[in-house]
């Protein structure tokens, strides 16, 4: 389940970005187009300034003949018929009159569809004004009314224009459509006689409007997506939220039944092991009760006393597993209780030969816990280690962080663990020793497993044993 609402959010918010990136490519199109435009434009106007060998002549106030108005409508035809969608014509300086325009289409219809049966592959300009009918042509003498005065200053600057510069082109918003404009000037003389003038529309009023919704469209469905992906992964972060609460409620249960389960198995070892010494107890009184009372020696008191002895370390190792995971946590300090624990054991160790090599980390951080029970699992450790060196050696203990754990690593020099007793040495009442309980790595384990850790016992590989101890990281904020 939670995996499918990832993948809702994730296809909504590439949607998202498909639609932003069809808005910008929109526009980035447009730009595109232009310049491609521009540059047919220019081509255009090339050609159509060299398509007359020779002008009519100009004066100021003549107007020019119809039959060399229609020759140069003729010639403007012929040029622009190789650039569909262009209209075009001349400008005369001396008499400020405009010649041979061709509006509204170009070329002739059947030789365009002749030019195209042979194959010939003509120029062409983006063709968004789908208004316009193909091949419509209308020859006069001036451009469209709208755009006469522009192309009018346009054709003036460029007959005054450097010869050999490339024609100048202009793009501009025409009431509702939007023009680009080339002009030229005709022949090699400065200022020029006359000039050309190309146009293209590039887009016309409804194909303003269809671009705008297209535009608006996209910018919508990228702004919507983008709160409607946020929306859900707010609404799928509470989701993960909760559903991580609700297993950490799950994990603590289950912790508690494990922790209940281990308890009976613990009590189903705790009848064998008090029985034992309530039997040694009960016959020695039984003898005390068939002798007379100088038969009550020291010695037989002492055999009770051990007995009495063993029954409590049992019942307190058995109190202290049953507490563990119950007290108050606060941070404790891993290093202060492990070099605590080796100054306890210090004469012992001593007596038996023993070198504590402690290697604590500096600056250590602190890990959430009891700090009893954590002083209990490093003391278990520590005294299991002296207890596999009973004719001397050198015990380690080392700390350190890695990867959000704190961790402790007792080390011995003893024989080792015998690999048939690897695998149940944690397991409650199995010991090698025999006056051991079996509890103590029990209890080690159980108590750091509470504490959101472990107890491990590292492959063998030389001489000895390492025992690692791991615990979290407290929080940041500390715990209360």
């Amino acid at each position: 389940m939670g995996r499918a609402r990832v993948v809702v959010v994730v296809l909504v918010f590439v949607v998202s970005l498909a639609a932003l990136a069809a808005s910008s490519a929109l526009a980035l199109w447009q730009g595109t187009d232009e310049l491609a435009t521009r540059d047919q434009l220019r081509a255009a106007a090339t050609d159509l300034a060299a398509a007359l060998p020779e002008l009519p002549p100009d004066r100021p106030g003549a107007v020019l003949p119809e039959p060399d108005n229609r020759r140069l409508a003729e010639a403007a035809r012929r040029v622009l018929a190789n650039y569909p969608g262009a209209e075009g014509g001349f400008y005369f300086t001396a008499s400020d009159q405009f010649a041979g325009a061709v509006v509204g289409g170009s070329g002739n219809g059947d030789g365009e569809k002749k030019d195209k049966k042979k194959g010939d592959h003509k120029k062409s300009f983006p063709k968004e004004d789908e208004g316009r009918p193909s091949g419509a042509v209308a020859v006069r003498r001036e451009p469209p009314p709208l755009e006469t005065a522009s192309i009018r200053q346009q054709c003036r600057e460029a007959a005054r224009a450097e010869a050999g510069w490339p024609p100048a082109v202009e793009v501009r918003d025409v009431g509702p459509s939007r023009v680009a404009v080339a002009a030229a000037g005709v022949g090699g003389e400065r200022p020029a006689r006359a000039a050309v003038w190309v146009m293209v529309r590039l887009t016309g009023p409804e194909q303003q409007k269809t671009r705008l919704g297209r535009l608006q469209l996209a910018t919508g469905l990228s702004l919507g997506g983008v709160l409607l992906a946020l929306t859900l992964a707010g609404w799928l972060v509470g989701s993960l939220r909760a559903e991580a609460r609700r297993r950490e409620r799950l994990g603590e249960e289950l912790r508690k039944s494990e922790h209940l389960a281990a308890l009976g198995r613990l009590l189903a070892g705790v009848a064998h092991e008090v029985r034992n010494p309530l039997t040694a107890i009960r016959s020695t009184v039984q003898l005390w009760e068939r002798l007379p009372a100088a038969a009550r020696t020291p010695e037989s008191l002492a055999a009770v006393v051990g007995s009495v002895d063993r029954i409590n370390e049992l019942v307190g190792r058995l109190l202290l597993f049953a507490r563990a995971g119950h007290e108050a946590r606060r941070p404790v300090d891993l290093n202060a209780v492990t070099a605590e624990t080796l100054e306890l054991v210090r004469a012992r160790a001593d007596a038996l030969g023993v070198a504590l090599e402690p290697d604590l980390a500096p600056g250590l951080p602190p890990v959430p816990g009891a700090a009893q029970a954590v002083g209990q699992v490093v003391l278990n450790l520590v005294t299991n280690a002296l207890q596999a060196m009973p004719a001397g050696g050198r015990l380690t203990c080392r700390t350190r962080a890695t990867g959000g754990r704190v961790e402790l690593a007792v080390t011995d020099t003893g024989p080792g663990v015998p690999p048939e007793a690897r695998d149940r040495a944690f397991e409650p009442f199995f010991t090698t020793r025999a006056d051991g309980t079996g509890l103590g790595l029990a209890l080690c384990r159980e108590v750091a497993r509470q504490h959101g850790g472990d107890v491990t016992l590292d492959p063998p590989g030389g001489a000895g044993a390492t025992f690692r101890l791991t615990l979290p990281l407290a929080p940041s904020g500390g715990l209360t």
